[in-house]
């Protein structure tokens, strides 16, 4: 973790705090990998969804660390009229391409968004981010099955997986799943290590026949040890001020 992602995850605590609201372990999970996203990968007209909603707070750290928003905008999350609510909408900010919240919309969104750039003959690459539990939707097979029938080659699927469903019916097998339906699979072992995480993106965004799908092993909670040992106890809920402050102390340690 590098001082960045550690300024970024003050930040995502700070506003969970202040609006005693959000989903703070997935936010931890994701948090590199929307990082490496953003600095290194996105276009302006390539297509970003985060489709595994309830992850938010890291998007919107992000978009807070690339300039896109303001601090106050930023620390207005979940407050009344504030732009950042507790799932992402489309219409509150020109970088959200896609509302989400409901599992398993944002691929088959991707899915439409990848075709209508290949009818165009734009180069641009299309992500979606999901959740390892999210890939129990029925809708996120039926999108890989159209997405490798149609050649999308241009659509990359990264999968946020930090195992968070072993709580209920745990997704296994990822890899070889989407293998099975065409697709082509990277997996980094580490996901938040950026180099790693850098280098598995650039060898997905490489150009080929059919889609991408880059299955991320992740750790719910990473950085605070309470969350990452007791993660089902803060799948939701905001940090008291005492946790606040222990939190941020180890986080600077």
């Amino acid at each position: 973790m590098n001082l960045t992602t550690k300024k970024i995850r003050k930040n995502i605590l700070k506003a969970s705090y202040l609006s005693q609201a959000g989903h703070i372990p997935s936010a931890f999970s994701i948090l590199e990998i929307l990082y490496c996203l953003y600095d290194k990968f996105l276009g302006e007209e390539d297509v970003f969804v985060l489709s595994k909603g309830h992850g938010c707070l890291a998007l919107y750290a992000i978009f807070l660390e690339m300039g896109y928003i303001t601090e106050k905008e930023f620390l207005s999350f979940c407050k009344y009229d504030s732009k950042l609510g507790g799932h992402p909408h489309r219409n509150k900010h020109k970088k959200i391409y896609a509302s989400s919240g409901s599992l398993g919309h944002g691929l088959p969104i991707c899915v439409g968004s990848a075709l209508a750039k290949k009818i165009l003959n734009k180069n641009n690459k299309i992500f979606c981010l999901v959740g390892d539990g999210e890939c129990n939707e029925g809708t996120i097979w039926e999108s890989a099955l159209i997405a490798e029938n149609l050649n999308l080659s241009n659509l990359i699927c990264i999968v946020d997986y930090n195992q968070s469903q072993t709580r209920s019916l745990p997704t296994n097998k990822i890899v070889k799943k989407f293998r099975a339906f065409g697709w082509k699979v990277l997996e980094v072992k580490d996901s938040h290590d950026l180099r790693e995480l850098e280098s598995a993106l650039t060898e997905a965004t490489r150009a080929g026949d059919r889609p991408t799908c880059v299955v991320c092993n992740t750790i719910k909670g990473k950085g605070i040890l309470d969350m990452e040992n007791n993660m089902f106890a803060w799948h939701h809920g905001p940090p008291t001020e005492e946790q606040y402050n222990k939190f941020c102390e180890e986080l600077d340690a």
